[in-house]
């Protein structure tokens, strides 16, 4: 039975610590599609940023589902479909960061943020080991998603009371921002109707997966993932420095 498996990069895929696959998650990967599976990227990640992964030089995934859920990729890396958000929505949520002094990153080519990096914004770069972005001026540009840069458990309520916009917290001192309704699970549902797939399995680790999780037919949460995530879970696997992945598709018999 072909199955379809999804999965998200930082943390799942890839480790936070030295930014590595582990061979132990190349060698699922490859059982996986020799067992005749169909294999997703599902990522927060825009699709420059995905670029500089080069995730898809250590495997040959069957598409890519980008700004979760708003950009979606083939194998080839061409855009299939794009979501940007609305000037005054974004205008909106530049007012409320400049309000709260609160570093705004605007997923547009280049990616600009609106204030002088600070401590929060140099730390989550850090984590996701991405360049820190040059302080700009949004003037109309097409914006895919936005980032806000917050201390650990900063609630965005402000942020949140914007009625166009999803919300979610991420696992250090950011948040990802994107056009209400549209997710990873979106993006990913673009694929089961192009594929004629009715289910997925489901990899993650953090709060923007929680869309991708709801509406698996299995979803898998790393051990070292978020703790709400790993409720909604199927299964807890092992972290992903300790084979996470790989000793999840043996466990669930995907792979031998």
């Amino acid at each position: 039975m072909k199955r379809l498996f999804c999965f998200d990069i930082d943390g799942t895929l890839r480790t936070t610590t030295d930014h590595t696959v582990p061979e132990s998650t190349i060698k699922a990967l490859r059982q996986l599609r020799q067992n005749g599976h169909l294999l997703l990227v599902s990522t927060g990640r825009s699709v420059h940023s995905l670029m500089g992964t080069r995730i898809f030089d250590i495997f040959p995934f069957d598409g890519y589902v980008c700004n979760n859920g708003q950009v979606v990729l083939d194998q080839d890396l061409h855009v299939l479909h794009k979501e940007v958000l609305p000037s005054s929505v974004v205008k909106k949520t530049i007012a409320i960061a400049q309000k709260h002094h609160i570093p705004l990153a605007l997923k547009t080519d280049p990616r600009i943020i609106t204030e002088t990096p600070n401590e929060y914004v140099i730390q989550s770069c850090q984590y996701f080991h991405n360049p820190i972005p040059s302080v700009g001026n949004y003037q109309g540009q097409e914006v895919g998603a936005m980032i806000a840069y917050g201390p650990m458990g900063y609630d965005y309520h402000e942020f949140k009371d914007i009625e166009e916009l999803d919300i979610m917290p991420g696992e250090l001192t950011y948040a990802d921002i994107t056009i209400k309704g549209i997710s990873k699970a979106t993006g990913i549902a673009y694929f089961m109707k192009l594929w004629h797939i009715d289910e997925y399995i489901a990899f993650g680790d953090s709060l923007n997966d929680v869309e991708m999780f709801k509406h698996a037919a299995f979803s898998i949460c790393m051990g070292q993932g978020n703790s709400q995530l790993k409720a909604m879970s199927s299964y807890v696997t092992d972290v992903i420095d300790h084979d996470g992945i790989y000793k999840a598709c043996v466990k669930c018999g995907y792979i031998k």
